[in-house]
């Protein structure tokens, strides 16, 4: 009944970067969601109440940090910028 448009296919280059698109973004939302809980955490505690500020500093602080190095990680897995030369047996 209704005519669906065909969808264009993907090149090589499309397809490759969808994989590792989706895992950033899963691993985006994972540091997210942690560093979330931890804030949640911190404004429940009483033994924190005086440091708050400074304790979701460090918490925000510790998420970024930890969740760049994953990234730069990651990243240089997908295009390592030094490829081994393999020796030839003789």
């Amino acid at each position: 009944f209704f005519h669906r448009a065909e969808e264009p296919e993907k090149t090589q280059l499309q397809a490759s970067f969808d994989a590792p698109m989706n895992t950033i973004v899963f691993g985006s939302a994972t540091f997210a969601g942690a560093g979330a809980v931890a804030l949640l955490g911190s404004c429940f505690s009483k033994t924190l109440s005086k440091d708050r500020g400074l304790t979701n500093l460090l918490i925000i602080t510790a998420t970024v940090c930890c969740w760049l190095m994953w990234l730069i990680t990651y990243m240089m897995q997908l295009h390592p910028l030094v490829k081994p030369i393999p020796m030839k047996e003789e």
